[in-house]
């Protein structure tokens, strides 16, 4: 488990329990490419696909999620359970 998935562990997956990816995984995914200027689910597929290499020293997958994997977690996700998840994420990021 990567560092930025212990932040977001409490975010309920709201997806089918046969997802493909984990929602940790989609998770820092999301962060790193929107750290990195991404904005929307077809550029965090693209970044997602760019960076497979450097993805996969923090997290375990074998194929890159889909824009549409994307879009439909960034619909469905708690928007609250996010925000508390993010917001003790960015809090440690700045002590450290």
């Amino acid at each position: 488990m990567s560092c930025l998935e212990s932040y977001f562990g409490a975010v309920p997956d709201p997806r089918a329990p046969n997802a493909t990816h984990r929602l940790g995984d989609l998770i820092v995914m999301m962060i790193a490419a929107s750290l990195c200027g991404a904005s929307n689910a077809t550029e965090f597929a693209l970044f997602a696909q760019e960076r497979k290499q450097a993805l996969s020293r923090l997290i375990d997958y074998d194929a890159a999620p889909s824009h549409d994997t994307f879009s439909r977690l960034l619909r469905l996700l708690d928007p609250e359970a996010f925000g508390r998840a993010f917001a003790a994420f960015a809090a440690a990021f700045a002590r450290a």
